[in-house]
């Protein structure tokens, strides 16, 4: 073989592996920008779900429940107060196991573990937890939109194969509060 011709030869393996490099890595970046959840969020149309949601029961007891990025686009909080409860989560996309996960403690200690799905234009947590004895607690939460500021979350039970019951043990509506302007400072006297 002549020298022009391994030159040649090793310049074209050499631009095949520095394209098969770049290719491998804008492909892993694409491929890990796709699982954040908020990539996950936008393609189910769930991601209405941010925000500081209030409502209030037939009784007069009001509610809140917030869901604000603490990381994004990777970890959202929620924070529910309301019926003397109080709870607050993380939620995450734990891409080994490709499942949207919520993890929190409530005001009595009880620690809980959940998983999200999106289905119908529903966004549905389902969840468990042990009490104080160690008995398992199952719930489902099934998050709609009923308009542009309205909320509608529907409890449900859970059977131990993770079936919704079919019709809601309770319903709460929730309403989106508006952001407030930041207010301007007093100018300082001199």
């Amino acid at each position: 073989m002549n020298q022009q011709r391994k030159t040649g030869l090793k310049r074209n393996v050499t631009r095949i592996f520095l394209a098969a490099a770049i290719g491998l890595i804008i492909w892993s970046s694409a491929a890990s920008a796709q699982d954040s959840l908020g990539s996950l969020m936008e393609q189910s149309g769930s991601e209405w779900i941010v925000g500081n949601w209030v409502g209030e029961s037939p009784d007069g007891q009001k509610y809140t429940m917030e869901y604000k990025w603490a990381l994004k686009p990777h970890v959202l909080s929620v924070h529910f107060k309301g019926f003397e409860f109080e709870y607050h989560g993380i939620i995450f996309f734990n891409s080994s196991e490709e499942q949207v996960v919520q993890i929190g403690v409530d005001s009595s200690g009880n620690n809980s573990k959940g998983l999200w799905e999106a289905e119908y234009g529903k966004a549905i947590m389902k969840s468990e937890f042990k009490g104080e004895y160690g008995e398992v607690s199952r719930m489902g939460f099934v998050y709609s939109k009923s308009d542009a500021n309205t909320m509608k979350c529907e409890l449900h039970g859970l059977d131990e194969y993770g079936a919704l019951d079919a019709n809601p043990g309770m319903t709460l509506e929730y309403k989106l509060q508006k952001k407030e302007a930041p207010k301007k400072a007093a100018p300082a006297k001199p």
